[in-house]
């Protein structure tokens, strides 16, 4: 019996021995697969983390350069602008700088010996559109002297028009004011007039230049 006994003993150890290697084995086998698993979900975070990191970079790049094309693009507009509002100004000064010159050649038409033929036909330019009546002659202070001449001038040029001279001086720089009795109408053939009706051509002219 004590032969039995041991034996089963040793069935028993070798059992147990066998038993162990199979939970040895199993353990490894579980842990190598929980590794795998581990690493494998690792690996899938990590590239998911990864598109999605991209995906954020590549739109930060994008906002950046679409607000980096607006900035350019506002930017561009606003020196434009900028430019136009130069160019405008430049053009703008240069217009009256041309009808300032235009008006102080105008003036300077006074000291001409023939200025007061130059006044006679300022005024015939708004005579030639009246039949009859009579017809008054203004002028400034400084060319006073030369009303009477205009005056004859016009009644022989117009022989259904009466003129005569009006001593009262008016404030123009340089021209003739014409009016009808008791100035029902008035028409101002100044220099004033003359430049502002020749602002247009002048500001073509100059805006040809540039």
């Amino acid at each position: 019996m004590g032969g039995d006994f041991a034996s089963i003993t040793r069935d028993d150890k070798k059992k147990l021995a066998e038993l162990q290697a199979m939970i040895l084995a199993k353990g490894s086998e579980d842990r190598d697969r929980l590794l795998e698993e581990a690493q494998k979900q690792s690996q899938d975070w990590l590239a998911k983390r990864t598109a999605e990191l991209n995906e954020t970079v590549e739109n930060i790049r994008n906002d950046a350069l679409l607000r980096a094309q607006e900035i350019s693009a506002r930017q561009l507009m606003e020196a434009e602008a900028s430019n136009n509002k130069e160019r405008l100004r430049l053009q703008s000064d240069l217009v009256l700088q041309a009808l300032d010159l235009l008006r102080k050649e105008l003036t300077a038409l006074s000291d001409r010996p023939d200025y007061d033929a130059i006044l006679t036909g300022l005024a015939a330019e708004v005579c030639e559109k009246l039949s009859s009546g009579r017809i008054g002659l203004r002028l400034n202070e400084q060319d006073a002297p030369l009303g009477l001449d205009v005056v004859g001038a016009l009644n022989a040029r117009f022989k259904n028009l009466i003129f005569y001279f009006d001593e009262k001086p008016e404030p123009i720089s340089g021209g003739v004011v014409l009016f009808s009795e008791e100035e029902r109408w008035r028409v101002s053939a100044d220099w004033n007039t003359k430049v502002e009706g020749m602002t247009e051509a002048v500001a073509a002219a100059v805006l040809k230049e540039l």
